[in-house]
């Protein structure tokens, strides 16, 4: 015989409290108040060599002129057909054919452009030329005007990540579009950024007055070399922070963004971290478990690690190179980084 439920004896005051529009804590605090975090994604693989036949044919099929930017965002279902990639977090391609000039604009999310097959692109960001060489990471901090051009005569690709769901969620987000046809936007140098170039080294004077790195550009180049100079640490990777040079804290307030070199057939330690992460696979091919799911990754494959979630990497044949772009920088900011090895 079934048992009768229990009727609350402060059924009827909750019930009046509710529908006055409050609640009582006693009832619920388990649910406002979790044990711990529980991400709502598990972690997401987007292979390169699925996602490049779409690539391929946005480039032929999507005229630039008739869109704000040729990207190609990946989703996640956990979030019910919102877009974003994980929590926070949008990661996506940019495609730009021959001549093509991606229309400047700027917003209060900040984004990031890692080069992957992007020789010949340039990016503008307030009034500064970046070009795109192999490996290079190129900031446009919020407001910040930034506009895209292929000077080549090849198609080009980078990937690109930005905190668009944070920003939207907030309700804080603004955006002013600019002209295609505004000539003096496209016709810059380096600018400002020859002030940040020589890397340790920064103007003492003029302290820039923003919360975002001076500088816009991370060379590729350079960032392999510090990989390959750093000793290693006691699982076999190395792992550097891009920083800004005038705090030495993340290059942004709400984006924070990692290189990480795997030595061959050594596993990382097993990891969890309350902030979320988009790896990208640089170069070299490697394996990946990440909470109950193991992904096989290779070069320009793109996978998640949803906050508070398990990881482990390991490169399966020589080394390979990740690059990793995270909102750690806003747990930081509000002291709610924890992290945990096994």
């Amino acid at each position: 015989m079934a048992a009768t439920p229990q009727v609350r004896t402060d059924a009827a005051l909750i019930a009046a409290l509710e529908n006055a529009n409050y609640h009582p804590l006693w009832d619920r605090y388990k649910r406002i108040t979790p044990v711990t975090p529980r991400a709502k994604d598990e972690p997401m693989h987007w292979p390169w060599r699925g996602f490049e036949p779409f690539v391929a044919r946005a480039a032929k099929e999507v005229p630039i002129e008739d869109v704000e930017r040729r990207a190609i965002i990946m989703v996640n279902p956990a979030f019910g057909g919102e877009t974003v990639t994980t929590g926070n977090l949008i990661g996506a391609f940019t495609v730009l054919q021959p001549g093509d000039h991606a229309v400047p604009h700027r917003h209060t999310a900040s984004a990031i452009r890692f080069a992957t097959r992007a020789k010949g692109a340039v990016t503008i960001v307030n009034g500064r030329r970046c070009e795109m060489h192999e490996g290079d990471l190129v900031l446009t901090p919020a407001m910040c005007w930034h506009g895209h051009i292929n000077e080549s005569d090849h198609g080009t690709t980078w990937f690109d990540a930005a905190n668009m769901p944070l920003i939207c969620n907030l309700d804080a987000s603004f955006f002013e579009p600019g002209l295609r046809s505004e000539k003096a936007f496209w016709e810059v140098d380096q600018g400002d950024e020859r002030l940040y170039a020589a890397s340790g080294l920064a103007p003492a004077s003029d302290a820039p007055k923003t919360s975002h790195s001076p500088k816009y550009r991370y060379p590729g180049e350079e960032t392999r070399a510090m990989l390959a100079s750093m000793p290693p640490g006691p699982d076999g990777s190395r792992t550097l922070r891009y920083v800004n040079p005038v705090s030495g804290g993340a290059v942004m307030p709400s984006l924070d963004c990692y290189a990480k070199r795997l030595s061959a057939k050594t596993p990382t330690r097993t990891r969890r971290a309350t902030y979320n992460q988009i790896v990208l696979c640089v170069s070299g091919e490697g394996r990946s478990t990440i909470g109950d799911k193991t992904i096989e990754w290779r070069k320009h494959d793109v996978f998640t690690i949803p906050h508070w979630t398990w990881a482990q990497h390991e490169a399966l044949y020589g080394d390979a190179d990740l690059f990793i772009v995270t909102d750690r920088s806003v747990f930081e900011a509000l002291d709610l980084v924890r992290v945990e090895f096994q």
